[in-house]
């Protein structure tokens, strides 16, 4: 069977009638694509191809053959996902909400990352380590939530928010 001069781009019919294009040529070799089935594969640029004609190949052809984009752009990357504890510990220091109101803030602003998650358990663990850092934490008769750093000579400033203030500690 002669072969063909190759030239990328044009169909054939290899040896056992599979209808192929050729994709690359390479140095003694040429990577060809399965018209049939979207494989590809490499052959020595000597292997036997016969042009393709009508109805002569063994296997349907698809309408439309994968092929490469031209110009791939770059990846994107995964968003940074989103933080609970600077959310939690901003709600923190504004006060003014309870322990359900900033649940419920917190929900609201950090969207799916907080799927899964106990949120309240993170509130709580926030607390305790604004605790551990010098804060304090104030609660009012209401139930209002609000942390503060200590002064200077060792009180608390009272939160400006709530006036009824009873400075609680945790």
């Amino acid at each position: 069977m002669p072969s063909i001069e190759p030239r990328v781009g044009n169909r054939y019919l290899t040896v056992t009638g599979v209808p192929v294009q050729i994709i690359k040529v390479h140095d003694g070799s040429m990577v060809l694509q399965g018209l049939a089935s979207d494989n590809r594969f490499a052959v020595p640029l000597q292997y036997p191809l016969q042009p393709l004609r009508g109805q002569s190949a063994a296997l349907p052809m698809r309408s439309s053959p994968y092929t490469e984009p031209l110009s791939q752009a770059p990846p994107r990357s995964a968003p940074e996902p989103k933080l609970l504890a600077p959310i939690i510990d901003a709600l923190l220091v504004r006060g003014g909400l309870s322990m359900r109101g900033i649940v419920r803030e917190v929900r609201r602003r950090a969207g799916s990352v907080c799927g899964g998650k106990n949120i309240h358990a993170n509130v709580r663990a926030r607390l305790y380590w604004l605790k551990k850092k010098g804060m304090v934490v104030h609660r009012n008769d209401v139930g209002h939530i609000s942390v503060d750093s200590q002064s200077e000579d060792g009180d608390a400033r009272p939160c400006q928010d709530h006036p009824k203030d009873v400075g609680l500690q945790i």
